[in-house]
């Protein structure tokens, strides 16, 4: 009877191959989705807060959206 090879003590699992500039068969790379504008949120907020949420938007002529990523922006940072 044929015995069957052992790759156990061939293959490191826990490093990465070395990449060489050339695809290897079957791979792939990941695409990026790009970011849809037309997704939405509700967002709770008293009747001043959106008020001068407004009066921002309207003084920099750009939507209420723009304002709040911008926000979110300068949150990050």
């Amino acid at each position: 009877m044929k015995k069957g090879l052992d790759l156990g003590g061939m293959i490191d699992t826990a490093i990465a191959p070395k990449d060489t500039g050339i695809p290897q068969r079957g791979a792939t790379k990941r695409q990026v989705k790009p970011e849809r504008r037309s997704d939405q949120m509700s967002i709770r907020m008293t009747p001043s807060t959106r008020a001068r949420i407004e009066a921002l938007a309207d003084a920099a002529g750009v939507p209420i959206a723009e304002i709040l990523e911008r926000a979110i922006a300068a949150y990050r940072q």
